[in-house]
């Protein structure tokens, strides 16, 4: 029997919906296996060639893809960690991340905002202290006329986080706030 053109049509779709449908479902196990771990979600993905998972920048690509998907926390842990960790890897998926977000012309408490959209800090203060690091230089290279350094947009994004910490931690008598 030979296939008509509407034939040949129709099975090319459907193998096309199928491989698309796989991929998606190596996806969604991919984002489950990142929010139980984010080195090993990272891994599947590689090994299955949907990541780069030697490249900071498609990490970070992936990262903002599918924030919304990712467990927060799990995600700001991670880009928040230490040198050592990795060589360094995920410090530079941090810088990568952060080179992707555009803060031209926003307000400084706006710009914290969307910055911090996408994850969860983390509660250990060296972490944070990294991630607001980043964000302060990424702000301070985009809006020059607001600070006169780095360090100022700093100091002013770490004393927001703590205030903020301060105030809304319920594990923080009202006797002992700032």
């Amino acid at each position: 029997l030979q296939m008509n053109d509407a034939d040949a049509s129709a099975t090319n779709s459907v193998q096309v919906f199928g491989k698309k449908q796989k991929m998606q479902e190596e996806l969604d196990t991919g984002i489950l296996r990142f929010n139980m771990s984010p080195k090993q979600g990272i891994e599947y993905l590689s090994k299955l060639g949907h990541l780069d998972g030697s490249s900071p920048k498609a990490i970070a690509a992936f990262f903002m893809q599918y924030h919304d998907r990712l467990d927060k926390t799990l995600l700001g842990d991670y880009l928040g960690r230490e040198r050592e960790y990795q060589n360094g890897f995920c410090i530079k998926v941090l810088h990568e991340y952060t080179e992707i977000l555009d803060f031209e012309g926003m307000d400084f408490d706006l710009a914290i905002r969307h910055f911090l959209s996408g994850f969860r800090l983390p509660g250990e203060a060296q972490k944070i202290d990294r991630i607001m690091e980043k964000f302060a230089e990424r702000y301070f290279l985009q809006n020059r006329d607001t600070f006169a350094s780095a360090d100022m947009a700093f100091i002013l994004a770490f004393s927001t986080i703590m205030l903020q910490t301060n105030l809304h931690n319920p594990a923080i008598k009202d006797d002992r706030r700032m």
